[in-house]
């Protein structure tokens, strides 16, 4: 790197460290909530549609419905501070009962609905919500966990139930024409909690990270917002998500259209849903990317309105973008990075980035790699633990000061958990998951690079390399393979392709094991440690 280059790129690192270590006490106390209702009490055109029914809400609707959700909870005692939960899928509700809750300054825990009871059991001890808003397929378990838990638990349901209060006929009945139009937000202080939401959970129980109005309220209006004017979402995360808060508040920030899509892993309707309401942002994590690219749905449907792919969630590597943009050339597909603790995504590509990366830094975020027995920080094309500081970062772990504690460095950079490296250009690639080396005879094996060779056969739809123990070598590495439907390959036929394409020290001594599905976590990720816990016992 040249001396010019690296001069600049110094002076670019102090701004964004000043910027990122700066509180701005001048902030508008009530800057977010007052914003919203502002954008969507416009009279604007429908801003959601359910692809599943047709059914769609106007903005008008949404600020109507918000605003009574938001008294309803007054009536009920919730008070500024109080936690509220949010267990749901995809569907045109799930957003207006958040927005209600923020209304009156009140903190919104988002939970994943397929909640097993272990998993229901452990948010209600630690967040003790006074109301869990949820769909109907959840209600019965979650009321039966607080019974036992001796929890005075209100559940009200999204849908209908007999038995429970409902959206529609309980929370938004029985309000007045005036008491709606004089309706005035709680005065949010910047650094009061406005949601807590799952961590990836891929390493145990997820963490409920606490996010701040002030974050919510930086990344609705990033530099990057504005570039969505004008498009037709389909965003397939949920309210579950952090990135699925944030871009739902992006989509009404810049008075676009959200396509709200069920909450499942139908690659080829959503493909069908683009056509139909000429989609032109789609916004899904790679596992859905790889069944279009395995399954060739991508020589079925051109899909001539999509102008943007965004992907999150997980890393999409190189092959599987070098596809898509082959595939579907008028299409920019971006390849994006940010995690839950952050607050925001962190980088992004450009439309001349490098196949497989995860691109460049975003504004008001600040990034470095260090070594991972040193803690210094590296320069280009070195491998290291990648760090960040971001003005959007979270507040820590609701009721868990240890875990906050642990998760920064002594400087306050949020550890990542994730090995990384940056090239000459600045542009930045992922390499694996800390927590996901395989240790061999004291030698990192990365599973990534093995799954990579893989995914290459033609009956593989998704490879997942874990280490199991071993008495001499430490561990050993263990691929669990899911099939392409009605496609076959042999234990040994994949054995001997990695032993073919890779070192000595990636064979599959471990084996191979054949599943029907993989388990995830609450943001879609593969739940590595569930597999390991599963196949070492």
């Amino acid at each position: 790197m040249s001396t010019n280059v690296q001069s600049k790129c110094s002076r670019i690192f102090k701004k964004i460290v000043q910027r990122t270590n700066y509180f701005n006490p001048m902030l508008p106390e009530c800057y977010l909530s007052e914003k919203v209702i502002t954008i969507i009490g416009g009279g604007l055109p429908h801003s959601g549609v359910d692809a599943f029914t047709g059914k769609v809400h106007t903005f008008a609707d949404m600020s109507e419905r918000s605003i009574k959700c938001a008294l309803w909870l007054k009536k009920q005692g919730v008070k500024p501070g109080d936690i509220i939960g949010l267990c749901t899928d995809n569907n045109l509700d799930a957003f207006l009962v958040l927005l209600g809750i923020m209304y009156i300054g009140a903190t919104c825990n988002t939970w994943d609905h397929n909640l097993s009871p272990i998993t229901a059991r452990y948010f209600l001890e630690l967040t003790s919500p006074k109301i869990v808003f949820t769909i109907s397929s959840s209600a019965a378990s979650l009321r039966q966990t607080a019974k036992e838990l001796k929890m005075n638990l209100k559940v009200v349901v999204l849908d209908k139930l007999d038995e429970y209060e409902s959206l529609d006929e309980d929370v938004l009945r029985g309000h007045d024409t005036r008491e709606i139009v004089e309706f005035k937000c709680f005065t949010t202080k910047p650094d009061d909690v406005a949601l807590i939401v799952p961590s990836s959970g891929t390493t145990g129980l997820p963490k409920a990270t606490k996010l701040s109005h002030y974050s919510l309220h930086c990344c609705m209006h990033s530099d990057k917002v504005r570039n969505l004017q004008g498009h037709i979402f389909i965003i397939v995360p949920t309210v579950r998500w952090n990135y699925g808060v944030l871009m739902s508040f992006r989509v009404i920030s810049v008075h676009a259209k959200k396509i709200i899509v069920p909450d499942n892993d139908d690659a080829e309707g959503l493909l069908q849903f683009i056509e139909k309401y000429q989609v032109s942002l789609f916004s899904t994590d790679p596992f859905i990317l790889i069944k279009l690219i395995k399954n060739e749905l991508l020589d079925k449907y051109r899909l001539p309105s999509l102008k943007m792919i965004i992907s999150s969630g997980a890393h999409l590597r190189k092959e599987y973008q070098d596809i898509l943009r082959e595939k579907l050339p008028h299409v920019f597909v971006n390849n994006s990075y940010g995690l839950t603790d952050a607050g925001c995504v962190c980088t992004a590509q450009t439309k001349f980035s490098k196949p497989g990366s995860i691109g460049y830094v975003l504004p008001d975020v600040c990034i470095k790699i260090v070594d991972l027995q040193t803690e210094k920080a590296l320069g280009p094309n070195k491998t290291g633990e990648l760090r960040i500081k971001a003005i959007s970062t979270m507040q820590g772990y609701h009721n868990n000061p240890e875990t906050t504690k642990k998760s920064f460095d002594s400087d306050g950079w949020l550890r990542t958990g994730d090995v990384a490296y940056y090239d000459d250009d600045g542009e930045i690639f992922l390499v694996d998951r800390i927590s996901d080396f395989i240790i061999f005879r004291s030698i990192n094996v990365s599973p990534a690079e093995i799954e990579t060779v893989l995914a290459t056969h033609p009956a593989v739809l998704l490879a997942v390399v874990i280490g199991i123990p071993h008495e001499v070598d430490e561990e050993h590495p263990m691929a669990v393979i899911l099939l392409l439907p009605g496609k076959s390959v042999t234990e040994k036929e994949l054995i001997n392709l990695v032993e073919k394409n890779m070192p000595d020290h990636c064979r599959l001594r471990g084996g191979v094991i054949f599943v029907d599905q993989l388990p995830r976590t609450t943001t879609g990720k593969i739940a590595r440690k569930q597999l390991r816990d599963i196949y070492t016992n």
